[in-house]
């Protein structure tokens, strides 16, 4: 069975979503349900328990951009990407690392989120002339939510392992304007995590 989990902060602190407390009832009956009161219970603003960590993060887009902006205002230091460079203006405003490419992003950070929206943007910013495996690091988590075919992932993942660094597929799902609610998930296996 699948379960939920809401990271507060820190991937020490998990919050479990059982499904006794899920509104089961409503959902069943096709009730509109308030799910605001779980996840601010769940959401954690203090940045003392952010990782100090930095974290890379390319494509900037419909997705990217608010997903980013979340990492930035829960304390993550964030070592950005996009092919567009305006994308990454907002974010070197306030103090951000903007990085001249995706090989660039995978020499300063070990943890790098991709949300980019073909397989083909995917494929270039993996194995390009400047891609993520030109200088990853043995060890580093790379977690793709881009919108691409199962069969790319798999080839990247394949080509991740080689360098000895960590591919994880996990695809989004909650859309653009539940993303200034923090109510997007990674459906990572059977377990959907909150972000």
């Amino acid at each position: 069975m699948a379960a939920s989990l809401g990271f507060r902060g820190a991937a020490s602190r998990l919050w479990y979503w059982s499904g006794r407390r899920r509104p089961a009832a409503s959902l069943a009956a096709g009730k509109p349900v308030n799910f605001l009161p779980a996840l601010e219970e769940c959401l954690c603003d203090n940045r003392s328990l952010a990782s100090k960590t930095p974290v890379g993060f390319i494509g900037l887009g419909n997705m990217g951009n608010p997903m980013a902006k979340n990492l930035m205002k829960h304390g993550y230091p964030l070592i950005l990407y996009d092919v567009f460079p305006d994308a990454c203006k907002e974010f070197q405003e306030a103090g951000e690392q903007v990085a001249s490419s995706p090989a660039d992003v995978a020499e300063k950070a070990d943890r790098i989120i991709t949300m980019l929206p073909t397989s083909l943007n995917s494929i270039e910013v993996y194995s390009g002339a400047n891609g993520i495996l030109k200088k990853v690091k043995k060890g580093s988590l790379l977690i793709d939510s881009s919108t691409i075919d199962p069969s790319v992932s798999k080839e990247l993942a394949k080509e991740v392992e080689k360098m000895g660094a960590v591919f994880m597929d996990a695809p989004v799902s909650g859309g653009k304007c539940c993303l200034k609610y923090m109510c997007t998930y990674f459906c990572l296996s059977k377990v959907a995590v909150l972000v």
